[in-house]
């Protein structure tokens, strides 16, 4: 686990500015290589191989058939294929041995990549079962090869401009290019702008700048080091359809098989491994199959509360008892939102909405005290259907399944505005109203009187979606967890939550759920063993039956959610909300006239919602762009 930079001309001064830029995620080691064309740099958390011989730039010298490995940046010169690499391959060891046309010299995951290139060439990510981004500079070939695993757990950005091509862990090491000026009023990318305040996030391909993208998930990329351009881009892998297994013993045991070996992989380590434990059922699960593997008396798991309703610790007492494990917990309060304000901007680099990041970036603080790597149950929702979208689409589907006539009079149902619960007779009037367009503008439809929803968020969602119904055999409940799977709640949203905010303080986070395996396995689980309109994760309760304490297998769906929403709302802070509107009106029309005429005429829980993404991205205009 680490960090990367690098770009496409010699300034050795410049990379290793890029490597302090970015020294949180990499406090153990760094390494940087210059030559004619290129700058590459690294900064380094030893996590497999803690020897010299994991130290990056690593490079091969190859000839023939024979390899020598290169470890020390003097004598990267030599190398002809030299790479920096942030993540893990779990399954490096398997790959290793498939490789037997070499000699390794290491015991590290990265020379089973550089290896692997030489073998497989560009295909060599279809082998690998991880967490990854990287760039390879191949010097016979003139090439960057970049690539970022098949859900975008880890960060990959690159900036182009004029014939330069850069690339980072964090925007904020691009930011080291000084003379570039890339973070200024001018360069803020309004269509980004937009979709941040429709969705909560910039999505990618999009960065918050103009010039400044994210490789997306599943995605390689060449850049050509002579012509000076992106040579090609591409997705190398791509969800199977929809197929669906009515085995439900057979589900259930491939399930738990894939559940135990998952977290045996991300148990790979050679330095302390923990959990964080909550009392949902994914985390749960995560800590209940690790105890297949280590003693739980001797595991460290950490968990965070807050006060009033938002509070899970009684089922956190309920599942750390169960497992006795060395349990850690610290009660979140108001004074830690409020220390943590400038803090969360900077290292969020772009307007970021999800405000779990302040107690993840808590947890992951505590966690560092014990530990250096942390498992967690993220993906669990995604992969076996567990949001409340998910159970509305599950209704929806049998709102498109009824006559269009009884749509049409549904629709003529009278009821005064109400946003606040799925049960209420205003959602069910929208519902039906939706029920008469096709499925795949769900999103760009759903309350578009309410929110926020540009041209933008509009063809975003409904390209998406469109692809997720394909991908789900029109099932509106499938199509919403694919969405969730691969563009919406996972790989610029929680993820970058998780990344952001435990690599602050130099802790990996390793997610089972994550493994792709779970993906293809989600595809052969039917969608009503998923979720119906009652229920959501019906079939990983049966799975994890056993593994997790009863009162666990059978609670419902609670967030991650401080009441920071109603902190933010405090009279305090007041003030900030007007001078950010203020704010938007130099940048977007639109949405200030939204935010005027709407958002601060009423108080919902949806306009809250509104409220929250102005302040934290005032917040991130103050510390990035400052004017």
């Amino acid at each position: 686990m680490c960090g990367i930079n690098g770009f496409n001309w010699n300034e050795g001064k410049l990379v290793n500015s890029m490597n302090k830029a970015i020294r949180h995620r990499g406090p153990d080691d760094q390494g940087s290589y210059t030559d004619d064309k290129v700058s590459l740099g690294q900064v380094r958390l030893s996590i497999i191989d803690l020897s010299e011989k994991g130290h990056q730039p690593m490079g091969l010298q190859v000839e023939k058939k024979k390899t020598r490995l290169i470890y020390k940046d003097e004598e990267l010169k030599d190398a002809d294929i030299i790479i920096v690499f942030n993540g893990e391959i779990y399954n490096f060891q398997e790959i290793r041995k498939n490789l037997k046309e070499f000699r390794f010299e290491s015991t590290s995951d990265t020379e089973v990549i550089l290896k692997a290139y030489l073998k497989w060439g560009f295909d060599c990510v279809k082998k690998f079962n991880g967490m990854w981004a990287f760039c390879i500079y191949d010097k016979k070939k003139k090439i960057f090869f970049c690539s970022r695993d098949r859900l975008g757990v880890k960060p990959f950005y690159y900036c182009i401009r004029d014939g330069k091509f850069i690339f980072s862990s964090e925007i904020k090491a691009i930011l080291a290019h000084k003379s570039l000026k890339i973070n200024t009023k001018n360069n803020v990318n309004e269509k980004a702008v937009e979709l941040y305040f429709s969705l909560g996030f910039v999505p990618a391909p999009l960065s918050i700048y103009k010039d400044i993208y994210k490789l997306e998930g599943r995605q390689n990329l060449i850049f050509n080091l002579q012509t000076k351009g992106v040579e090609r881009k591409w997705h190398y892998y791509n969800i199977p359809e929809y197929n669906p297994v009515y085995d439900k013993k057979k589900l259930i045991e491939e399930g738990r098989r894939l559940l135990y070996d998952a977290t045996r992989l991300r148990l790979i380590a050679d330095v302390p491994v923990g959990a964080f434990l909550s009392g949902g059922l994914d985390s749960s699960s995560i800590v209940g199959a690790m105890s297949k593997f280590v003693d739980l008396k001797n595991l460290h798991t950490f968990s965070i509360g807050f006060e009033g309703k938002y509070d899970e610790s009684y089922y956190i007492k309920i599942v750390k008892d169960y497992f006795k494990t060395r349990h850690h917990h610290y009660f979140f309060k108001e004074k830690d939102f409020q220390s943590l304000i400038d803090t969360f901007a900077y290292f969020y680099d772009e307007p970021f909405w999800d405000y779990s990041g302040f107690p993840t970036y808590k947890v992951s603080e505590m966690a560092r005290n014990y530990v250096t790597v942390a498992l967690s149950g993220d993906g669990g929702d995604e992969i076996f259907g567990g949001y409340n979208t998910h159970l509305l689409g599950s209704r929806m589907d049998l709102i498109y399944n009824l006559p269009k006539f009884i749509r049409k009079l549904g629709y003529k149902i009278p009821a005064k505005k109400n946003l606040g619960g799925l049960a209420s007779i205003y959602l069910l009037k929208q519902a039906f109203k939706l029920s008469l367009d096709d499925k795949k503008y769900f999103y760009a439809k759903a309350l578009e009187d309410e929110g926020f929803k540009p041209e933008s968020y509009k063809k975003w969602t409904t390209e998406r979606l469109e692809f997720s119904l394909k991908k789900g055999d029109n099932s509106l409940a499938e199509a919403l967890r694919i969405h969730d799977l691969l563009f919406n709640t996972l790989q610029d949203n929680f993820l970058v939550k998780v990344d952001r905010a435990s690599m602050a303080h130099a802790l990996e986070v390793r997610s089972p759920f994550l493994d792709y395996r779970f993906i293809e396995f989600s595809q052969k689980i039917p969608t009503e063993w998923k979720v119906n309109t009652r229920m959501t994760k019906i079939l990983m309760r049966k799975i994890i039956k056993g593994i997790v304490p009863k009162e666990i297998v059978f609670r419902g769906k609670q967030g991650f959610t401080p009441p920071i929403d109603r902190w933010i709302l405090n009279v305090k802070y007041h003030k900030s909300l007007e001078e950010s509107c203020i704010l938007l009106e130099q940048i977007n029309k639109r949405l200030y006239d939204f935010y005027c005429t709407k958002v601060f005429k009423e108080n919902n829980k949806l306009y809250t919602s509104y409220k929250i993404r102005l302040f934290l991205f005032a917040e991130w205009w103050k510390k990035w762009i400052g004017e």
